[in-house]
């Protein structure tokens, strides 16, 4: 497909004003961010014109790029702060890694489908160059970094992976989506205290789940 005539940023400036304005996010940063990344990149050339509609968008494998929406939302909810260690789970072609390293983060991606690692590891070699990456198993999370101040699970989940929990600094945080049998998915930040952890349900939202991290 042809795109030398397809204006992406005017379709990036769309997606700020009718997707993510009307869905709250007002975080200035983010917005900026969002408004700058080249998210065409990050899926298949036929799939380009595409990359900024308010859909999840098939990479490979049952993987999906996620809607932008729900992305700008999920990173406001992490309410991420310069140099905090975050760890991106399900980092796919690096989208989200990339957000978050332009918050100025420490950013560690992991991505268990190694087509989908190298093509993240190229996206962020381009524009988030700080990021680190490693192709492993999801569940396992990155143990020779931990811990980390905010762990971002880029996909639906029904349990949260043990090995994320202890992974996750004291009063640390997990964001994700969290869909139970006959129930509607949530957006949810899970905390983790000298008490446990707590699990706060915060908006309706929907992603595919992510199946490597189902039992």
């Amino acid at each position: 497909m042809n795109h030398s005539h397809f204006d992406f940023a005017q379709a990036r400036q769309n997606m700020v004003e009718n997707q993510l304005r009307p869905a709250e996010v007002n975080h200035t940063q983010i917005i900026e961010i969002m408004r700058a990344i080249p998210r065409e990149e990050c899926v298949d050339v036929s799939q380009r014109e595409m990359a900024y509609a308010d859909i999840n968008l098939p990479l490979s494998n049952n993987r999906f790029l996620s809607e932008p929406r729900v992305v700008a939302r999920l990173m406001q909810l992490a309410e991420i702060r310069p140099s905090e260690k975050v760890l991106i789970v399900g980092a796919s072609t690096g989208y989200m890694s990339t957000i978050a390293d332009l918050l100025e983060a420490e950013v560690f991606a992991i991505e268990e489908d190694e087509k989908l690692s190298l093509q993240g590891q190229a996206f962020c070699k381009k524009y988030a160059k700080n990021v680190q990456w490693q192709t492993g198993k999801l569940s396992e999370g990155f143990n020779t970094q931990k811990p980390f101040d905010i762990i971002i699970i880029d996909g639906a989940i029904t349990d949260i992976p043990s090995d994320l929990i202890d992974q996750l600094a004291l009063n640390g945080r997990i964001i994700t989506i969290m869909k139970k049998e006959q129930q509607v998915s949530h957006a949810v930040k899970i905390e983790k205290t000298t008490d446990g952890i707590s699990i706060r349900s915060c908006f309706y939202a929907g992603l595919p789940l992510l199946q490597e991290l189902q039992n």
